[in-house]
């Protein structure tokens, strides 16, 4: 399955820890408000129709679904590593990231927050009990359509002009409030 919106906190490149310890590869999805609606509806129907048809459903459904300032966003979340069932070692688990050609995005490339997305994940059903029953989704890969590069170190900022660029006459002394500097 696929989910499609603006990413948050796309943690794909290194694994997101806690506590200084790595818990796994995740992003946030911002949809709009009706594909949310659209999702819970779907996973709401499957798991009492055709995944638990004879258990007992009380509450609402639990999804990965996170506040992010007042707009809600889907969790995808996956281990940082799988274990060879040959070996019974760790492996580390590589996301691939691609464009909207197909083509991977290099790593040292960091997804910033505000790009548009498209996740590929897998849906995995639960049932606890009657009142702690719903989805988790299982990152697999992600399409950047519209990249909003992160940067750790403010370069991102900056104008920078290509080795043999021609300088300019100094731009109209009319400014937006966000190009302001201080």
């Amino acid at each position: 399955m696929k989910i499609k919106g603006k990413a948050y906190w796309a943690k794909v490149r290194t694994p997101e820890e806690w506590q200084g310890n790595p818990v796994g590869f995740s992003v946030q999805v911002e949809m709009p408000p009706e594909n949310l609606q659209k999702m819970k509806d779907y996973f709401t129907q499957k798991i009492k129709e055709e995944v638990f048809p004879d258990k007992k459903f009380v509450g609402e459904i639990t999804l990965p679904i996170k506040d992010n300032n007042g707009t809600d966003t889907v969790k995808v979340r996956t281990k940082h590593y799988y274990v060879d069932k040959a070996t019974g070692q760790q492996v580390p688990k590589h996301i691939p990231v691609y464009n909207e050609y197909g083509e991977l995005i290099p790593e040292d490339v960091l997804i910033g927050n505000g790009s548009d997305v498209e996740v590929a994940c897998n849906a995995k059903y639960f049932y606890e009990g009657q009142k702690k029953w719903g989805v988790r989704l299982y990152l697999n890969s992600m399409m950047v359509v519209n990249l909003v590069k992160y940067s750790t170190d403010g370069s991102d900022e900056f104008d920078f002009k290509q080795r043999g660029e021609a300088d300019e006459e100094a731009e109209s002394n009319t400014t937006n409030d966000d190009e302001v500097d201080f």
